[in-house]
């Protein structure tokens, strides 16, 4: 993840919506920030999205095609809602709006931890 920032940070020439798709730890997306910051090139400014993947086993690809949900989490400031919007936007394509959800970048990293410990704890009370 470190050198995919770096990467991005020394060969962007203008401005990026960086998305965070997989399951990363909590304040990842700071972590990318800061990378990205300290390395950038003059004039470009990056907004770090979180928009983590609700994927099922056995079903990737419909999850994907027909999610119950879509997340996505953004800096709390003018540039970070607009980032936000275009990134919906894109799903809007496929997706109805009102399964489009939009929360700040900590909530939604957060979201998918939670989301692994109530499904490992349901498997684990099938076995009492």
């Amino acid at each position: 993840m470190e050198e995919a920032a770096r990467h991005i940070a020394h060969t962007a020439t203008s401005d990026k919506i960086v998305v965070e798709k997989s399951t990363v730890p909590v304040k990842a997306a700071e972590s990318i920030k800061t990378i990205l910051k300290t390395n950038k090139q003059p004039g470009v400014s990056y907004q770090i999205l979180s928009n983590p993947e609700f994927l099922a086993e056995g079903s990737a690809i419909h999850d994907l095609l027909a999610p119950d949900r879509v997340l996505i989490g953004g800096d709390e400031t003018i540039e970070g809602s607009l980032a936000i919007k275009k990134l919906s936007w894109i799903y809007e394509h496929w997706v109805p709006k009102e399964r489009i959800l939009t929360t700040n970048t900590w909530s939604s990293e957060l979201s998918k931890l939670v989301r692994y410990l109530i499904r490992f704890d349901r498997k684990e009370l099938k076995f009492f």
